[in-house]
C-alpha cells in the first residue's frame, strides 16, 4: 500500500512540476516577446518621429548618423526607411535601402497597416516589424506642407529587424533555473510528505491487514501505531472491536460446546465456525426434539442411522445393542457388510473390547487391537481401520457404535468423531428412558421367575396373533403343560425347592420350542405354549418332546436330585374352534383327561371331551 501511496504521489508532483514548468515557459516567452515587440515598435516610433523632426527643420541628411545609432542598440539587426510611390515620385527612387524588399514592406507600403513577423530557429530568434508612414497631421506637423501626396497616403514605411536570440536564451535560463528548483522543492515535498504520511500510511496497512484478516473470520488482530493524534484514537478503536468480537465469538463457541459436549471442526475462520456451531447447534436440538417424542428405542436407532449414513454420508460401519443380563450382543444395523465383528461377541459381549473396557477402541494405538474384528488381514495391511465408542446409558454400556473407513478417509474418519459422539450422547438420555419404558413393560408382561410371559402378555397379543393366523391361513398350536405332583415338591422341600424346579422345567420347554413359538407361564406350575404357523399333528410332535426332555431331566436342587414329569394337553386354533380362547379351554380338558389317565403323557383334543355348545 505504501508503495502504491508513493507512487500516486509521485505521479502527482510529476504531473504539477510539469505543468507549473510548462506555463511558466510559455508565461515567459508570452512575456519575453511581447516586452521586445513592444521595444521593436517603440524603437519604430521613434525613428519615425524622428525623421519627420528632421525634415521639418530640415536636417534630414543627417538621417543615416541618427539611423546608426539605432542600429548599435542592444537587438537591432536593421532599420531602414522605405520610400511610398508619392515620395518617389516627388524626390525621387532614392537609395537601393531605401526600397520594398519583401512582401511584408510591400503590404505596409500598399494597405498602410502595421506588420511584423517573428522567425525561430535553431540558432537564431528574429523578430521584423515593419511600420507605414501615413501623410496625416502628427503632433501639430502637417506632413502635407512638405509631400505632394493625398490625405492619408501612404508616404513610406520604416522597416526594424531585432536579434532576439538574447532574449530567447535568458527566457531559457531562467526556465532552467526555475525547472531545478522546482524538482529540488518537489523532491523535497516529496520527502517530507513521505516522512510525515509515513506512520499514516502503516497505520492504513495495518488497519486492512486486519479487516482482510476480520472477513475472513479471524479477530485475533491488533492495529500498532506510534502516532499521537486521531490515528491512535483510531487505532484504539479499531483494537478494542476486534477484541471484543473476538472474545464474544469465543464464548459463544465455548457454551455451545459446553452445551452440546464437542466442539466442531475448525477451519480458522470464526465466523464460520460460530455459524457452523450454531448450525449444528440447531440441528441437534431438532434431533433432540424428534427422538424426544419417538415411542421406542428402535425409532431412536433409526433416526441415528439416518445421520450416520444420510448426513454424515458414512458408508461401512455397525451399531450394537448389549444385554447385560444375558451377556450378549444384537445388531441393530450394519452398513457396508454383513457384519464387522465376529459372531463370538454376539453370544458373550465381553468379547467386545469396546463394551468389557468402556472405551474407545482405536485400531491405529495397535495392529488390529480387536481381535475379533470380522477381517484382521485387512486390518493389519492397513487397508480397513476402525473405531468403535462405547455409549453409556443408565450407568453401563448399552450401546456399541462401530465405524470402519479406508486409509485414506482417516483425517475426515478423525474430524467426524466428535459429531458422532455428539449424537450418541445426545441419544443417550431418550435411549434409557425408552429402556425403561420397555423394562417396565416387560416387567409387567413377563414373569420374573421363569422369564416367561405371564397371561397379560397373551391378553395383549391375542387379537393381534390371531388375525395373523387367519391372514397367513396357518395354525396355532396351543400347549397346556402342568408339573405333575408339583404341590409335593413345595410341601416336601419348600418353595425354594419349587421354584428352582419351575426354572428347570421352563429352561427345557424353552429349549424344546422355536424362537418364534411364546411360551407363557399360566399361572402357578401351569404353562402355556403357543407354536406359530405349525402344520396339522405337528403340535403333538412338539408336545411329546417336551415331555420327554422334563421326563429325562435331573433337577439338581443342592440337598437332593429330582425328576419330574408334565401332563401335557394340546389343541390348535382355528382348527378346533373359530375363537382363541375356547382352543386354550380345549387345550386345559385334553390336560385333565391327561391327569385322570395317568399322568406323564400328552393327549390331543377331541370333540368328545367338551360337550358344551359355547365356551
Amino acid at each position: 500500500m505504501e508503495k502504491r501511496l508513493r507512487l500516486r504521489f509521485f505521479a502527482l508532483f510529476t504531473f504539477l512540476f510539469l505543468f507549473f514548468t510548462i506555463v511558466m515557459s510559455l508565461t515567459f516567452r508570452e512575456l519575453a516577446i511581447s516586452e521586445s515587440k513592444k521595444k521593436a515598435l517603440d524603437i519604430s516610433e521613434l525613428v519615425r518621429d524622428t525623421l519627420t523632426s528632421y525634415m521639418v527643420m530640415g536636417v534630414i541628411d543627417r538621417r543615416d548618423e541618427f539611423l546608426s545609432r539605432i542600429r548599435e542598440l542592444p537587438g537591432v539587426e536593421s532599420v531602414k526607411v522605405i520610400r511610398g510611390e508619392s515620395v518617389i515620385k516627388q524626390f525621387g527612387p532614392g537609395r537601393l535601402e531605401e526600397r520594398a524588399e519583401d512582401y511584408m514592406e510591400r503590404e505596409v507600403l500598399e494597405k498602410g497597416i502595421i506588420l511584423d513577423r517573428l522567425k525561430e530557429g535553431i540558432q537564431k530568434v528574429e523578430y521584423k516589424v515593419v511600420i507605414p508612414y501615413k501623410a496625416i497631421p502628427t503632433k501639430g506637423i502637417d506632413c502635407l506642407s512638405c509631400h505632394s501626396a493625398k490625405q492619408g497616403e501612404v508616404l513610406g514605411a520604416i522597416s526594424l529587424t531585432m536579434d532576439l536570440t538574447h532574449v530567447r536564451n535568458s527566457v531559457m535560463n531562467i526556465i532552467l533555473t526555475v525547472f531545478l528548483i522546482a524538482g529540488l522543492v518537489s523532491i523535497l515535498s516529496l520527502y517530507i510528505i513521505k516522512k510525515f504520511l509515513k506512520p499514516y500510511v502503516e497505520l492504513i496497512q495495518e488497519t486492512s491487514d486486519c479487516m482482510e484478516k476480520a472477513l475472513k473470520g479471524d479477530f485475533n488482530c491488533k492495529v500498532e501505531t506510534n502516532l499521537q493524534d486521531e490515528g491512535k484514537i483510531l487505532a484504539e478503536k479499531l483494537n478494542k472491536t476486534f477484541n471484543y468480537l473476538n472474545l464474544s465469538l469465543q464464548k459463544i463457541e465455548e457454551r455451545v460446546t459446553a452445551m452440546i459436549g464437542y466442539g466442531v471442526l475448525k477451519t480458522g475462520d470464526t465466523i464460520s465456525d460460530t455459524s457452523k456451531i450454531v448450525d449444528e447447534l440447531l440441528r441437534i436440538y431438532k434431533f433432540k426434539r424428534i427422538i424426544e417424542k419417538d415411542k421406542s428405542k428402535q425409532d431412536v436407532y433409526k433416526r441415528l442411522i439416518d445421520v450416520f449414513s444420510e448426513y454424515m454420508s458414512l458408508d461401512k460401519f455397525s451399531f450394537y445393542e448389549v444385554d447385560n443380563q444375558k451377556g450378549k450382543i444384537k445388531v441393530v444395523w450394519t452398513e457396508g457388510s454383513e457384519g464387522w465383528c465376529k459372531e463370538v461377541i454376539y453370544e458373550n459381549a465381553n468379547e467386545c473390547r469396546a463394551k468389557r473396557t468402556g472405551s474407545d477402541v482405536d485400531s491405529r494405538d495397535f495392529p488390529c487391537i480387536c481381535p475379533n474384528f470380522i477381517d484382521n488381514e485387512t486390518c493389519y495391511t492397513g487397508k480397513l481401520r476402525y473405531y468403535c465408542i462405547p455409549v453409556y446409558v443408565g450407568g453401563q454400556v448399552r450401546n456399541v457404535f462401530q465405524v470402519v473407513y479406508e486409509q485414506e478417509m482417516e483425517e475426515f474418519i478423525q474430524l467426524l468423531i466428535p459429531y458422532l459422539k455428539g449424537y450418541l450422547n445426545e441419544s443417550a438420555p431418550v435411549l434409557e428412558a425408552r429402556m425403561y419404558m420397555e423394562m417396565l413393560r416387560e416387567q409387567s408382561i413377563v414373569d420374573p421367575l421363569t422369564g416367561f410371559y405371564n397371561r397379560r402378555f397373551l391378553e395383549e397379543i391375542a387379537n393381534n396373533l390371531t388375525a395373523q393366523i387367519k391372514r397367513r391361513n396357518s395354525a396355532l398350536g396351543i400347549l397346556a403343560i402342568d408339573i405333575d405332583f408339583f404341590k409335593q415338591v413345595n410341601d416336601t422341600y419348600g418353595h425354594d425347592v419349587g421354584d428352582e424346579v419351575l426354572k428347570e422345567v421352563a429352561k427345557a420347554i424353552k429349549e424344546s420350542i422355536r424362537e418364534s413359538d411364546i411360551p407363557i407361564r399360566f399361572g402357578g406350575e401351569e404353562f402355556l405354549v403357543l407354536l406359530v404357523d405349525v402344520q396339522p399333528g405337528y403340535s403333538v410332535q412338539v408336545a411329546e418332546k417336551i415331555r420327554k426332555a422334563i421326563e429325562n431331566k435331573v433337577i439338581n436342587v443342592g440337598v437332593v436330585n429330582l425328576k419330574k414329569t408334565v401332563s401335557i394337553g394340546v389343541s390348535e386354533y382355528p382348527l378346533d374352534s373359530e375363537k382363541l380362547w375356547q382352543c386354550i379351554k380345549f387345550a386345559d380338558v385334553a390336560l385333565y383327561r391327561a391327569k385322570e389317565e395317568g399322568r406323564n403323557r400328552v393327549v390331543r383334543f377331541s370333540p368328545d371331551m367338551w360337550k358344551s355348545a359355547e365356551y
